[in-house]
């Protein structure tokens, strides 16, 4: 009998569903709402799919698993990787399920590719996944592939003009639901989790449209059709994030750069910038064409390596060629990091962030250092300054020709720190949640109400208790190589918008 079943709702919160719930048209969630315990939680800085969904799945923060971002710069050796799932340095919370014999089914979270061996079943999430081998057992791929499942939708959002491809993901977000509840009918496990990732994109992409709304309205069917097929199960309903409008994009490196902390170097490649000639224009081209893998084996490395990423410039590896690094003290990620190549200067870059500003407002709610913001054995791989973007803000990594602040851009909504949590089920009943649920708290949550000792290296702590003492345990150890993501898969990154 399944006995949990977790729900992640990707770059939700209650603001974001508030005016729906108000209206509605979100009848199942409210009815989830009155029936069972909910409040906001808050994820660990920055709030963004990577780390954060396998902040969930250990209950640790990101110091304890040495993946920050979709990206890791390396100041010292000048190197940029991106993380796959045996990036992160921790078991997980099924691995102490599957040791007290309980069976699991994880679908579709975000960082699992490759896939882990579980006692029970696992499909790897998006956006970092290939269409081969991301199933465990491998039998399942095949059992998947008859019924046409996709990872990824044919043509990606890359803009709010993409309509077409945005109602595509609403139909995308509907058969995940539906392959979810085949497996869980066709391959029953004590418990199940479900990660509805591209709801997140169309929020980026289009905010509160019409088309987010009917995707929230799909979600909000299945919820309804899960509930009643399992009205026994405890149901978690929970989010990485949250989000909200933006209203200013904060180029950082064009801000290093005129402050003194960047020197970034030009070559024939800013040609292509000149002329408006990016990877993103050639890409949507190619999809709409249907040539965009022919395209992509043709071009010769050079000619890719020349091309900016689309119209904010450098990404990824190609930025690091556009440092003069021995002139330069700092370089950005996106969404909130910052690489020292000096560390000398950090306290002088948190003071500067404190003070930026644009129109009156603060660029940042709250700036860090790393060992402000994180703990554990990874913290010196961590940037060396982290910065809570205020809501509104979207700040972009690229290097390129951009001003230090723009209006809102392809993206019209960024994530914040206050996502959402939901339990319903026997065993939350009159029960109530702690004011500042972390997401960190989820997995030793779940693992006390199945009766699993917690382990005692993480950071959450477990809520919805039901007056039982707490059993704790010794951590599972971890052992992987460090694996960093292709070409292919940094590349959807990047159409995404994640990789500035």
């Amino acid at each position: 009998m399944t006995e949990t079943i977790v729900l992640g709702l990707d770059g939700a919160n209650w603001d974001l569903l508030e005016p729906w719930l108000e209206s509605g048209d979100l009848p199942n969630v409210q009815a989830l709402r009155e029936e069972g315990t909910w409040s906001d939680m808050e994820s660990c800085p920055p709030p963004v799919t990577c780390p954060n969904w396998r902040c969930y799945s250990t209950g640790k923060n990101p110091g304890k698993l040495g993946v920050f971002w979709w990206e890791k710069i390396d100041t010292k050796n000048r190197t940029l990787t991106t993380p796959t799932s045996r990036s992160f340095k921790s078991s997980n919370y099924w691995d102490y399920l599957n040791d007290a014999g309980k069976t699991v089914g994880i679908m579709n979270l975000p960082m699992s590719y490759p896939t882990f061996e579980v006692d029970g079943w696992m499909v790897a999430g998006g956006p970092g996944s290939e269409q081969d081998d991301y199933t465990y057992p491998e039998a399942l791929e095949d059992e998947l592939e008859e019924r046409d499942y996709r990872l990824h939708p044919k043509i990606p959002v890359t803009s709010n003009e993409d309509h077409e491809a945005a109602s595509a993901l609403v139909d995308l977000i509907d058969e995940r639901f539906e392959t979810f509840r085949e497996l869980l009918s066709d391959r029953p496990v004590d418990v199940a989790h479900l990660t509805v990732f591209y709801i997140n994109v169309l929020q980026h992409f289009l905010w509160r449209d019409d088309v987010t709304k009917r995707g929230w309205q799909v979600i909000d069917e299945h919820i309804g059709e899960i509930r009643d097929a399992y009205p026994d199960a405890t149901l978690y309903l929970m989010s990485d994030h949250g989000c909200t409008d933006v209203d200013t994009v904060f180029h950082a490196n064009s801000w290093l750069e005129r402050e003194g902390y960047l020197v970034t170097e030009t070559g024939a490649s800013d040609t292509f910038s000149k002329f408006g000639i990016n990877k993103k224009r050639v890409s949507q081209l190619a999809h709409r064409l249907g040539v965009h893998g022919l395209i992509t084996s043709l071009t010769p490395e050079s000619v890719k390596d020349a091309v900016p990423e689309d119209e904010e410039g450098f990404k990824r590896e190609q930025k690091l060629d556009k440092v003069d690094w021995e002139r330069s003290d700092a370089i950005a990620s996106g969404q909130g990091l910052i690489y020292l190549i000096d560390d000398s200067r950090t306290e002088e870059l948190v003071r500067d962030l404190e003070k930026l500003e644009r129109g009156g407002k603060p660029i940042a709610s709250a700036v860090y250092t790393r060992e402000g913001a994180y703990k554990g054995e990874f913290v010196d791989e961590a940037p060396n300054v982290i910065f809570d973007q205020r809501e509104g803000v979207h700040t972009s990594g690229a290097i390129g020709d951009n001003p230090v602040f723009s209006d809102a851009g392809k993206w019209k909504a960024e994530n914040v720190r206050t996502g959402l949590f939901l339990a319903t089920g026997a065993d939350t009943q009159d029960e109530s949640l702690n004011n500042t649920m972390s997401i960190t708290d989820v997995a030793p949550t779940l693992l006390h109400q199945l009766g699993v000792a917690v382990p005692t290296d993480m950071d959450g702590e477990p809520q919805l208790t039901g007056g039982r003492s707490v059993a704790s345990r010794e951590p599972i150890p971890f052992a992987s190589i460090d694996e960093s993501a292709d070409d292919e898969v940094a590349a959807r990154l990047e159409d995404l918008g994640y990789l500035e």
